[in-house]
C-alpha cells in the first residue's frame, strides 16, 4: 500500500479534473489547519420533504419494440427496459484496463425522481492483490458538475479517472455513478436530489449483485453537485435502500439555501449553473414549464444545455445579461417552481449516520455561509447523526481539495468510520 503522502497527492490531483465548474482559478495557498466554524442563524425551512416511494414493484409492461442505445464504452442498452427488473440490478458490464487495479464499467437499473425505471451508467474499481478480511472498504463517489450531455458522463474516461486511481491505490473500492441521464437516455435531472441519491444507492446495489470483494459497510463521498448528491443519499438511504449498511457521508460544499445561492450566481462567472438547474428541475418535474422562468432567447439556446458540458454551457450563457435570460426576477414567487426548488434543498431531512461537511472559506461558487446555515438546520433534527463542518480559510470551491487543505482530515475521518471509532460531532 502506498504511503499516505503519495496517496494524498494523488487524491488531490483528482479534483483538478473532476471538480465542479470549469474556471475555478485555484491560486490560494493551502491552510495548515481547518477551522470548525459554528453555524449562523438561518430562517426556518420546512422540516419535511416529499420523498418518492421506493420502486420495488415492476413497471407496467409495454409492447414497444426494443431499440439499442449506445451507453458509455461498449455497454449495450435495449429499450424499453425489462419491466420485471428491480433497481440496482445489472444490465451490462464491460471490463476496464486500469494499471494496478481491477475495473468494470457498469450499466444498471435505477429509479427516476418520478418513480420510473431507468438505466444509469457508471464504473467500479478496486485494488489488485490479496483481498483483506471482509473485502475492500467501499466508497460511493458522487462527481461534481460535468454538464448535461451524454459526452459528459465520467465513465467515458474511467480508465484515467484520477480520483478512482487515488482511492483505489489507498486501498478502497470505488463505485462511481454517472447519475441519471448522463450517458443514458433522457435529460440529466441536474440538482434533483432524489434522482442523484437513487443513482448512487443503486450503484452500490449493483456492486453487491456483481459479488465484488467489498465490505458490507460503505461511505458516500461527493463534492459540489456530488456534495448535494451525497447529502440526499444520506437522507434517503434508510427508506429507499434500507438493506444497505451506509456508515458515513462526506459532503464537500453541498448546495443549500437555494435562494441565497441564486443571488450569488446571478451575473457571476458561474451564471450558467442557473440555466442548468432550470433544465434539470424540468427534467425531474415534467409539470414545470421553462417558459415561466426563462426568456425566448435563453430557451432558443437550450440545445447546448442538453448536449454540451459545463464549459460549453458557460460560454453560451455567462456573457448574457441576466435580465435577457429570465422573465421573472425571483422564481420563488411562482408556487410550482418554489416547491420544486425547495424540495431539492439539503436542509429538509436529517442524515442519521455520521456526516462530515467540508467547505472552502473563499468558495466563489457556493457561499460558505450556506453550509453554516445548513449545519444549524441539521443539528435541530433529533435524529441527526454526529456532524462536523470544517471550513478551510482562504480556499476556493475546488481548492479546498486540490491544494490538499481538506484531504488529511477527510482521509482520517473516513478511516475512523471504517475502523468503528466514535464519530465526532458539533451538534449538542
Amino acid at each position: 500500500m502506498l504511503k499516505r503522502s503519495l496517496l494524498t497527492l494523488l487524491f488531490a490531483l483528482v479534483l483538478i479534473t473532476t471538480s465542479c465548474g470549469s474556471s475555478d482559478g485555484d491560486s490560494a495557498e493551502p491552510s495548515a489547519e481547518a477551522t470548525s466554524v459554528s453555524a449562523v442563524a438561518a430562517e426556518p425551512e420546512p422540516t419535511t420533504a416529499p420523498e418518492p416511494e421506493p420502486t420495488s414493484e415492476p413497471v407496467t409492461e409495454t409492447d414497444e419494440p426494443a431499440e439499442s442505445y449506445d451507453a458509455p464504452g461498449a455497454l449495450e442498452l435495449l429499450l424499453p427496459l425489462d419491466p420485471t427488473a428491480l433497481p440496482g440490478s445489472v444490465i451490462d458490464v464491460e471490463e476496464l484496463t486500469i494499471d494496478g487495479a481491477i475495473g468494470q464499467r457498469i450499466l444498471y437499473h435505477s429509479t427516476s425522481a418520478q418513480g420510473d425505471l431507468v438505466a444509469v451508467s457508471g464504473f467500479v474499481s478496486y485494488p489488485e492483490g490479496d483481498v483483506p478480511d471482509g473485502g475492500w472498504p467501499l466508497i460511493a463517489w458522487g462527481h461534481g458538475t460535468t454538464g448535461l450531455g451524454d459526452s459528459c458522463a465520467p465513465s467515458n474516461d474511467a480508465e484515467t479517472d484520477q480520483l478512482g486511481l487515488a482511492l483505489v491505490n489507498f486501498g478502497y473500492a470505488v463505485v462511481a455513478t454517472d447519475y441519471e441521464g448522463l450517458g443514458t437516455p433522457g435529460v440529466h435531472p441536474y440538482i434533483v436530489g432524489a434522482s442523484e441519491a437513487h443513482s448512487i444507492l443503486d450503484s452500490v446495489r449493483a456492486v453487491y449483485e456483481l459479488g465484488l470483494p467489498v465490505t458490507d459497510e460503505w461511505i458516500v463521498f461527493g463534492h459540489s453537485q456530488g456534495g448535494h448528491a451525497a447529502m440526499f443519499t444520506g437522507q434517503l438511504q434508510s427508506t429507499y435502500a434500507p438493506e444497505l449498511n451506509m456508515i458515513g457521508v462526506v459532503a464537500g460544499a453541498p448546495p443549500s439555501q437555494m435562494g441565497e445561492m441564486d443571488d450569488a450566481l446571478i451575473g457571476s462567472d458561474f451564471q450558467g449553473y442557473l440555466i442548468m438547474t432550470a433544465a434539470g428541475l424540468v427534467a425531474g418535474n415534467p409539470d414545470l414549464d421553462l417558459a415561466d422562468v426563462l426568456s425566448t432567447e435563453a430557451i432558443g439556446l437550450m440545445d447546448v444545455v442538453e448536449t454540451g458540458c459545463t464549459a460549453e454551457i458557460f460560454d453560451v450563457y455567462n456573457p448574457l445579461e441576466y435580465d435577457d435570460v429570465t422573465v421573472v426576477d425571483d422564481p420563488f414567487t411562482l408556487p410550482d417552481w418554489a416547491a420544486a426548488i425547495r424540495m431539492n434543498d439539503t436542509n429538509l431531512l436529517p442524515v442519521p449516520v455520521p456526516l462530515l461537511i467540508i467547505h472552502g472559506g473563499e468558495d466563489e461558487q457556493i457561499p460558505v455561509e450556506t453550509s453554516a446555515m445548513l449545519l444549524n438546520q441539521l443539528c435541530d433534527f433529533p435524529d441527526q447523526g454526529p456532524t462536523v463542518r470544517n471550513v478551510y480559510e482562504g480556499q476556493s470551491h475546488a481548492g479546498v481539495l486540490t491544494t490538499f487543505a481538506a484531504v488529511p482530515d477527510l482521509l482520517s475521518w473516513v478511516e475512523g468510520r471504517f475502523a468503528g471509532d466514535v464519530a465526532p460531532s458539533m451538534c449538542s
